[in-house]
């Protein structure tokens, strides 16, 4: 029987993984946004980065960023980022992923003598998408389906396709993430009633986590406020 697991935040799903000792997992990752903040994927040599380690904020463990540390720690080294073609980096998400082929990826890349972990990456959109794999963890963000912009009907005509693909992965980790999804709360628990059913499962339903503050110096504080400006203007620009 597929597990169905539900949670308010997709960083859960990080937190699951390592309670379980999950390792070398193959993950289909259905979201809006890639939550890989912080991570450089060389996708020619198939291999996975920290840009920055000692900064705070880019290696903070949260919902931006727990695919990141996933995969820096061995718990996924298969990974496929699955969107439509309003999400992704395309969209104005400024510390997404980065990739080899990305202006701002050379200081990285020259730096030789930093850790690479193994990576088997892919990015699809939903009309080159077929369904997860059977071998697959299907991570499952609310707004890859029920973003904050999309009206009533588009969602439904997204979840009917959704659920209308033949499929059965090992499991399924389903996150809300109430900041970025539709409000309707009625849309995302009619989704997970169609998941119960097309399954035959009950969901299981995680307790909402509680966030330490970050702290960060004034330094670093200064200084986002200054990369944010020059990263949008950057992004203004065509500029990864």
């Amino acid at each position: 029987m597929t597990e169905l697991i539900v949670a308010e935040e997709h960083s859960q799903l990080y937190d699951l993984w390592v309670e379980r000792g999950d390792r070398n997992l193959s993950v289909c990752h259905l979201d809006f946004h890639c939550d890989m903040r912080g991570l450089l994927i060389d996708r020619r040599h198939e291999r996975a980065r920290y840009v920055w380690q000692c900064d705070p904020f880019m290696n903070r463990l949260d919902s931006g960023s727990f695919l990141a540390h996933a995969v820096m720690q061995g718990i996924v080294t298969r990974l496929r980022w699955v969107h439509d073609a309003f999400g992704g980096r395309g969209y104005d998400d400024l510390y997404c992923v980065k990739y080899e082929s990305d202006l701002s990826a050379l200081p990285f890349l020259l730096a030789g003598s930093r850790k690479w972990v193994q990576l088997d990456f892919a990015e699809q959109t939903f009309d080159d998408w077929r369904g997860p794999q059977q071998e697959e963890y299907l991570s499952l963000d609310w707004d890859g389906l029920a973003f904050a912009e999309y009206d009533e009907d588009l969602i439904r005509r997204l979840t009917i396709a959704f659920l209308e693909y033949d499929f059965r992965p090992r499991a399924i980790f389903v996150s809300r993430s109430a900041e970025y999804c539709h409000p309707d709360r009625a849309l995302f628990e009619d989704f997970i009633a169609g998941l119960e059913k097309k399954f035959g499962t009950r969901s299981i339903r995680l307790r909402p986590q509680e966030h330490p503050p970050l702290k960060a110096s004034r330094s670093w504080t200064f200084y986002h406020g200054f990369e944010y400006r020059l990263l949008r203007l950057m992004r203004k620009m065509g500029i990864y």
